[in-house]
């Protein structure tokens, strides 16, 4: 167990609370063009937050993840805790919903926390969604015999899609975390490791118990060359994207996503300024640009304590809200909302890059709160 602050602590989170509302509406979310949309047809913005450590207080911390501002929480699971990571979900939706908080579920890895190799099931050593059969070495890459085939892989989704199927307070299903070259996935073409062919088929199949939640795509990781051959795409490569989408067969509902980190998190470079920003305009921003889909930056975060997170975030933060049009960036018309953002990661985690939105009295870090409250929503009066 990881460390956490008192419970009673976690009441600190609660001073900080923004002086408008920036909860979603009530109900399931669609899209249009570029934007995500509620059942009425508004611009809304998710403006999320991570959740990956045990709290003994689920009640209390969904309550200061609101009242913070932000207005859904990204929980994960994995295959081979799945039915206790189901028992804990169930919970921590129940709570999401009496706070007005919403939930997207996401998919972290099938074997759990393994090793050091793949980072505690941080992010899957093979690069795939599913670690046997053909396609894999019928391992997770780190050294753990696989027991998850790609059906078994459908099928535990359907698993989750059906537990919360008619409940809104669940808005979106994140297929899968953080995939990456390593497993030798393609955008098309066929076979066992293409994971556009496996979005569409596993995205319908969610579709089919769980018709009101958005399906959510992760561009795989990619640090050599993009799938269309301009260059690495290491947030995740949605190059192909546009000319190759995802159809699925509820139209409307579908987000595409990436995880942009600064370099003393993710390695690499730049994380900053206008070779940064030229990057993303490749990789993923021409789908919002191009109004072909949104994009979800579905992890991003820093403990916000060097020159270069602080240029990280301005970069990024910049970006997402529309100030680099000159540059080739999103920009957004009155009454549109901007790209929307999953800030790593609610509590308190010493020692570790990010540490938290939390200190250890369980108040909100101020520099990180500077940064994360940039995704919240513009207030645009959208009736609650």
């Amino acid at each position: 167990m990881m460390a956490q602050p008192p419970a009673a602590a976690l009441a600190a989170a609660l001073a900080a609370a923004p002086a408008r509302d920036t909860r979603l509406p009530q109900g399931y979310l669609s899209t249009r063009g570029s934007q995500i949309i509620d059942a009425a047809g508004h611009d809304v913005r998710i403006a999320s937050v991570g959740w990956n450590q045990h709290f003994n207080a689920i009640q209390a911390t969904v309550a200061a993840i609101a009242a913070a501002g932000f207005n859904t929480v990204r929980v994960s699971w994995d295959d081979a805790d799945l039915a206790a990571a189901r028992r804990l979900l169930i919970q921590i939706v129940a709570a999401a919903s009496r706070s007005g908080l919403k939930v997207i579920i996401d998919h972290h890895n099938d074997e759990g926390f393994t090793n050091p190799r793949d980072g505690f099931g941080a992010q899957q050593r093979n690069g795939l969604w599913f670690d046997r059969g053909p396609g894999t070495n019928d391992t997770n890459g780190a050294g753990v015999v696989g027991t998850v085939t790609a059906a078994q892989f459908q099928t535990d989704w359907v698993t989750i899609a059906r537990t919360f199927a008619t409940n809104p307070t669940v808005i979106g299903f994140d297929l899968d975390n953080e995939p990456t070259a390593n497993g030798h996935i393609t955008w098309g073409g066929g076979g066992p490791t293409d994971i556009h062919a496996m979005a569409q088929t596993v995205g319908d199949a969610i579709q089919a118990v769980d018709p009101g939640a958005l399906i959510i795509v992760e561009g795989p990781q990619n640090y050599r060359t993009s799938f269309a051959d301009r260059g690495p795409a290491p947030a995740g490569d949605l190059t192909l994207a546009g000319r190759i989408p995802v159809k699925l067969t509820i139209p409307h509902k579908l987000v595409y996503s990436v995880h942009e980190y600064p370099t003393e998190i993710s390695d690499v470079r730049p994380d900053s300024g206008p070779a940064a920003i030229a990057q993303m305009n490749r990789t993923w921003g021409y789908l919002v640009t191009q109004h072909i889909a949104p994009v979800w930056v579905g992890e991003m975060g820093s403990s916000m304590r060097s020159t270069n997170a602080r240029a990280w975030a301005a970069t990024l933060l910049g970006y997402m809200n529309g100030k680099d049009g000159t540059e080739g960036g999103p920009t957004f018309r009155p009454g549109e909302q901007p790209v929307p953002g999953d800030w790593w990661v609610w509590g308190y985690l010493p020692r570790q890059a990010p540490d938290g939105t939390l200190n250890a009295a369980g108040a909100l870090r101020p520099a990180q709160s500077v940064a994360w409250r940039q995704l919240l929503p513009l207030n645009t009066e959208v009736p609650r």
